[in-house]
Parts: C-alpha cells; structure tokens; sequence
C-alpha cells in the first residue's frame, strides 16, 4: 500500500463506518490514507494515532498490517467480517476485543456535570487546561501521548482543540482532551496515571471536558474501549448503542 492525499477517494469506501475520527480524516484534520492505487482504489487504510480502519478488499490484510506492526497499541478496525478474518489469519499475535458506541444524550446539564467535576474534597490535586507545559508532558508517556498525539504541535493542539486535566505537584495525572476534532465535534480520550486511579478522577476531568464540549456547541464523541469507560460516560447521560469488534495484539506479543 502506498501513502495517498486523495481523501475523496477512500473516504467513500468507509461508508456505513460509524466514528468521528473518520469524519476529521474527511475534513483533513487527522490521520494518514493509505490505499493499493490512489486513483482507483480497491483497498484502503485510514492511520490515525494507534487506530488503523480497513476497508475495501480485504485480500490486502498482509499490507495493511505492515502499517501496524511495530505498534504494540495498535488497534485495527474492520469494516466488515472479512477484513477481520484475514487480519486474524495472519497469525501476527492480533485477537479480537470488544468496544462500544455510544449516544450522546440530546442537551448535557451543566450544573450536574460541574458538579461532578469539582474535585475541592482533594485539595492536593488540581485542576485545569491542557497548556502548553502539560501537552509536553503527555508526550512523554504511553498512558497520555493519546491527549495530544494526533496533533503535529501545540500550536495545532491549541488551535483546533483544547483538554481539560489533573495535575498532582505540578504532574499530569489524569484528563480529558481531544482523541480527534472536526468542525462540529471531537472523540474523547479519557485517562487516568495507574498511581492515581479510584478515587473519581477520571469522572471529574470527563465532566469537565464534556461541559466544555457543550458550551463550545460541540457533540462529544464517546467509543468506550471497556467497560470502565462505558460506565463513567454513562454517568454523563451517554447510552450504549452497540458492542463491536476490534483487532489488538495479544499481551506479551
């Protein structure tokens, strides 16, 4: 597979295919196309950050898992059941996993999510925005490079997204950002330092980030990768709409 510009040509063949990184691919926001022939393509890969969606013929699996093979976080989304079971047939340590769609409620209450988004009863961490000292700090670490990693730089975090976080001492420890972005909506990536968790961090930094989200006009995309995360979005009146498969490579692979 070589590397393509022409989003009008693949973007039509993920058709059907239900998530907002896909619609900031479109708008040439995010991610990398790749497909077998730019201008008549038959097989197709949209890159963005560790996500990898698949459309097209999938007798190019063996390609498209190139693109992914040095990623130990990678995750492939299929479009469709062939694409799955030639990916699995590669035998390269992928196996299946479960996620979740969900829907947004229709309007958020502000009150009760800035409720949930007061953390006074922790006077030892802090909250805030994503600035420029915390994008730095995200990078650095597997658990939260996804914050801001599918932006070339601050500037472009800045201009075109935005996060809010937890701090501890002046570390990041927990937050709510922007996954992806259009012009209309953004995919939450939520998550909290292993150190810290259980203590309802991660409700208050999502609580904060989605009132955001809100008074911006904008829909908060919400594809939980487990059930933790479907539980705190529930807390936020999001509903689960359907459980489907993803490819990641076994732990230990």
């Amino acid at each position: 597979m070589i590397i393509t510009d022409k989003r009008e040509k693949i973007v039509p063949m993920f058709a059907g295919f239900e998530d907002s990184v896909l619609i900031s691919y479109a708008e040439g926001r995010t991610g990398t196309g790749w497909c077998d022939d730019p201008d008549a393509p038959t097989a197709a890969v949209i890159c963005a950050g560790d996500f990898y969606f698949t459309a097209g013929d999938p007798s190019f699996a063996a390609e498209a898992f190139k693109l992914a093979e040095n990623n130990s976080e990678a995750v492939f989304m299929p479009a469709g059941e062939g694409w799955t079971q030639a990916l699995l047939a590669l035998g390269k340590g992928l196996e299946k996993t479960v996620r979740y769609r969900t829907t947004p409620p229709k309007s958020h209450d502000l009150a009760a999510l800035e409720a949930l988004a007061d953390i006074s009863a922790f006077p030892e961490y802090k909250a805030g925005m994503i600035d420029e000292d915390i994008y730095t700090q995200a990078l650095r670490e597997t658990w939260s490079w996804a914050f801001v990693g599918n932006f070339s730089d601050y500037n472009d975090f800045a201009d075109n997204a935005f996060g809010c976080c937890i701090t501890h001492e002046g570390r990041l420890i927990c937050a709510a950002s922007c996954y992806s972005a259009y012009s209309r909506g953004v995919e939450v990536e939520i998550a909290t330092h292993p150190d810290h968790r259980r203590k309802g961090l991660a409700t208050a930094a999502g609580a904060a980030f989605i009132a955001e989200c809100a008074r911006r006009g904008l829909t908060a995309h919400w594809d939980a990768a487990n059930t933790m995360s479907l539980k705190i979005a529930s807390k936020f009146g999001y509903r689960l709409k359907e459980e489907y498969t993803a490819l990641c490579f076994k732990e230990g692979v």
